[in-house]
């Protein structure tokens, strides 16, 4: 190869484990992230010398450490315990923040350390046992993954706002309440009706679907027709006013995942195979405030930087990529990717590898270890085209991207993320009186029917506000004027006839 980049961050090694390959009824995380380790050390072709090699070991931060507990314990020290099972230890230990977006940004974060020499060797290693913890609390067995350590490592846990103490106040209490704002956002945004931008979810996702039976470790694999999208067919009962059970991310999963990467010198020293070799060509970040505090709602501005931006550092365009992988908790967050992409030629079916988090599964916080695991399947199959994969957290708060190719990038990869996005959040009217528009909307649906509407509005004299309306008309919400009453816990919206 002329003007060999030995300094250049490449990924040598992928491994996945499920409950379909892992013994036992109970799985743990540990089991399941030693069992993607050992593959991933396998996949390399060198198991021996790129264990020894290793000098980190950086966990995704699992849901029973970031505030959804199921009273299964964990270890103390994820890292140190995941790697052990894996048959690897490490010197330098990382328990990654909380967020969808933390295994692309954690290997970006890896690969500038190995850019810059600072890294000599890494395993990205997630896991998650949701499914084997919700099954054992249901046939009423104690399950207890805690393990005592005093090893010390570094433990990243921030308090990035995900919800706004003025969202939850106003009734957004989950992530499809407050995914559906963003999503019927989108459909005033574009002037369609329910049904319409119904058909076009309906479509997105059933095409995601036919793509989660390409890979083993599919949780809930099955192709759903675009009508079964839109009935109550295979338990898809409705959510809230736009999106249905298979619409979001379905997290009882047990799955195991684990990624290596390293310098292409080192790669070569270790005598694993070009062939294995995927570099990274361009990596971007960037993070919102919370959702009503954006002066943009019907789509990600957050996206709408850190795809071009990382695009830019690899010199490309959309229209160079092969292989693309768009984070899919909800199919707005994908929309949000088609419309940042401006692709039309792509089939919706291409916008996944994996089948997305509610086929594939949505293992918490590490869905986009197996995103960028399927990418490295991908290049190594056919690398003629570079890859893209997109990585969220949070109310589309957090965005991560990686460019991939499976050849040395014409244009070197720096080892610095771009993170130029800096956005002004909005103040919300904290007593807002007065006539209002509304600009999105969301109503939970029960046993009984859905019920209030929490209304996000403009005020009159332009401020942006949160209400509720309690007996909200039988009809589209969306651009209806309100008279909007200041409440002490919350504000009361009223359709003005």
């Amino acid at each position: 190869m002329r003007n060999f980049d030995a300094s250049a961050p490449v990924i040598i090694g992928v491994g996945e484990a499920s409950r379909k390959t892992v013994t036992g009824e109970w799985p743990s995380p540990r089991e399941l992230a030693g069992a993607a380790i050992k593959l991933a050390l396998a996949d390399t072709g060198q198991q021996a010398a790129v264990a020894a090699a290793i000098d980190t070991i950086a966990a995704i931060r699992t849901f029973e450490d970031s505030g959804v507990s199921l009273g299964t314990g964990s270890p103390d020290n994820a890292p140190e315990a995941f790697g052990a099972v894996g048959g690897i230890r490490a010197t330098r230990l990382i328990y990654a923040d909380v967020g969808g977006q933390s295994p692309q940004a954690m290997l970006n974060e890896l690969a500038g350390d190995i850019r810059r020499g600072t890294c000599a060797l890494a395993v990205l290693v997630a896991a998650e046992a949701t499914g084997t913890a919700k099954r054992a609390r249901k046939a009423g067995v104690n399950l207890d993954w805690s393990l005592a350590s005093d090893t010390p490592f570094d433990n990243r846990l921030s308090s990035f706002p995900i919800l706004s103490r003025t969202e939850i106040r106003h009734g957004i209490i989950s992530m499809p309440l407050a995914y559906s704002l963003i999503e019927n956002a989108r459909q005033i945004g574009l002037g369609l009706d329910h049904d319409v931008y119904a058909q076009h979810m309906a479509a997105l996702w059933s095409a995601f679907s036919a793509k989660a039976e390409t890979r083993v470790h599919a949780q809930f694999p099955g192709f759903r027709s675009p009508g079964e999208m839109l009935t109550d067919t295979n338990a898809n009962y409705p959510l809230t006013d736009i999106y249905r059970r298979w619409h979001v991310a379905q997290d009882a999963v047990d799955l195991g995942g684990a990624i290596i990467l390293t310098s292409a010198g080192k790669a070569r020293e270790l005598g694993v195979d070009q062939s294995k070799w995927v570099w990274l060509a361009g990596a971007a970040e960037a993070a919102e405030p919370p959702l009503s505090e954006r002066a943009v709602i019907h789509r990600s501005a957050a996206l709408d930087f850190a795809i071009p931006a990382a695009l830019d550092q690899a010199e490309l365009t959309s229209a160079d990529l092969g292989p693309v992988d768009i984070y899919s908790c909800f199919p707005c967050a994908v929309f949000a990717a088609v419309d940042s992409l401006q692709d039309p030629s792509r089939p919706l079916g291409d916008y996944t590898l994996t089948g997305g988090l509610s086929f594939f599964g949505g293992p918490g916080n590490g869905y986009s270890v197996y995103n960028i695991a399927a990418m490295v399947d991908a290049l190594r199959q056919d690398g003629s085209k570079p890859a893209l994969v997109t990585a969220n957290g949070g109310v589309m708060s957090k965005q991560a991207a990686g460019i991939y190719t499976a050849h040395q990038p014409e244009v070197a990869w720096s080892g610095e993320v771009a993170k130029g996005y800096a956005p002004v959040p909005l103040t919300l009217d904290d007593a807002p009186d007065g006539k209002a528009r509304v600009l999105s909307c969301v109503r939970p649906a029960g046993k009984d029917g859905f019920g209030p509407a929490t209304v996000l509005v403009e005020m009159e004299h332009g401020a942006r506000a949160m209400a509720v309306m309690d007996t909200p008309p039988d009809k589209a919400l969306g651009n209806i004027i309100v008279q909007v009453t200041p409440g002490e816990k919350r504000h009361i919206a009223v359709p003005i006839r």
